[in-house]
């Protein structure tokens, strides 16, 4: 029987992945009445985004998932209670679109990230995307190596694109600032993270920044 339909639009299939039963009990209380998501077992089925819950990203079950996942396959979101910032680059590079603070995960909190990380977006809270454009800054200064100038040609409206969402911008504003359709901004950002095989748009903003276009 297909899923019922919210606002007519069909439940996005959610995996739920665990560290330890307590969590996962949890994570689906919490998820239990929202009815914009629906919990599956396949991580197949198409548009499917994985929910990571641990205590810490350095948790082996997250370690495993971010190395495990295949470009341009399933895309995760990171509830956690712990998170070193040194290491956000490596997660945003594993598949982890969005991130969630455990405190924070109400069950509204959570479909508003798995929405993000199903439409392509990210959702970060904002000293986790500080700390992510400073990594990039840092690297670009102290000039390490393989950090090059230029990694890849950027179109000006792709830049411009990036930069809006650098600056939290949905993408229908990015869209009204830019002078053009929504479905345009996301064909573009679709085809520039297929392009460079880019997980997210956290993914593609720290790209660009790295490639010295921000």
């Amino acid at each position: 029987m297909p899923s019922p339909t919210v606002g007519g639009k069909s439940p996005i299939p959610v995996l739920l992945h665990a560290s330890d039963p307590l969590s996962e009990a949890g994570a689906r209380a919490r998820l239990s009445d929202q009815r914009a998501i629906v919990l599956t077992g396949d991580g197949s089925r198409p548009g499917t985004v994985s929910l990571l819950v641990a205590n810490s990203a350095d948790d082996e079950m997250v370690t495993q998932w971010c190395a495990s996942a295949p470009a341009g396959g399933p895309r995760a979101v990171l509830v956690t209670g712990r998170l070193r910032k040194a290491g956000l680059s490596s997660i945003v590079a594993g598949g982890i679109g969005a991130v969630v603070w455990r405190h924070e995960a109400t069950g509204p909190r959570l479909v508003r990230a798995v929405t993000a990380v199903a439409r392509g977006e990210g959702d970060m809270p904002a000293d986790l995307v500080r700390a992510l454009m400073d990594q990039v800054s840092s690297l670009l200064t102290q000039g390490v190596p393989g950090c090059s100038p230029r990694l890849a040609v950027l179109t000006s409206r792709e830049v411009s694109i990036l930069r809006g969402a650098a600056d939290g911008e949905e993408t229908g504003e990015i869209a009204d600032r830019l002078g053009y359709s929504e479905r345009t901004i996301k064909r573009d950002l679709h085809d520039l993270m297929k392009r460079l095989h880019l997980r997210n748009r956290t993914h593609a903003v720290a790209y660009a920044m790295r490639a010295g276009y921000m």
